[in-house]
């Protein structure tokens, strides 16, 4: 059974944060240079919430205020939503349907490891379902 720690070892374990006091402006500015949908909010090293596009839509875009004056501590969705890293896949996607994410932070233990997305699981399980089929396929073909 897939782990957390297995879709962080494909994708790789980079964490783009911001500060709390950032501006949406310049947290957006931020995720279309890295070609990113979230960011983690932190506080010094503690991190505290998650500022993602759908933030940016529901909370800024669509109710008229400002990216350049409005923080992100002030739109950011928490409490954070972590999954451990030894936590089944399946489990985590479960996790991000019943809260309605897209974005999980990856604990070790007290500190943070990475983030995977719903695309980053789904990659991993199709990768994992045509690994599985192909060593079926050739097992079938030499039975024979």
């Amino acid at each position: 059974m897939s782990t957390i720690h297995d879709v962080l070892d494909r994708k790789g374990e980079t964490v783009l944060t911001v500060n709390s006091n950032v501006s949406v402006l310049d947290a957006i500015k931020t995720m279309a240079d890295a070609s990113i949908g979230a960011l983690v909010v932190r506080d010094d090293e503690q991190p505290l919430g998650m500022f993602t596009e759908r933030d940016y839509m529901n909370k800024i875009a669509l109710k008229g205020l400002s990216s350049a004056t409005t923080t992100v501590a002030d739109v950011m969705s928490s409490p954070l939503i972590t999954v451990d890293i030894g936590e089944p896949v399946r489990i985590a996607m479960e996790t991000m349907t019943e809260c309605h994410c897209r974005h999980l932070v990856v604990m070790d233990k007290d500190a943070m490891a990475g983030i995977v997305s719903l695309g980053d699981m789904v990659k991993h399980m199709l990768e994992d379902k045509e690994a599985e089929v192909e060593q079926l396929s050739s097992y079938i073909a030499g039975s024979y």
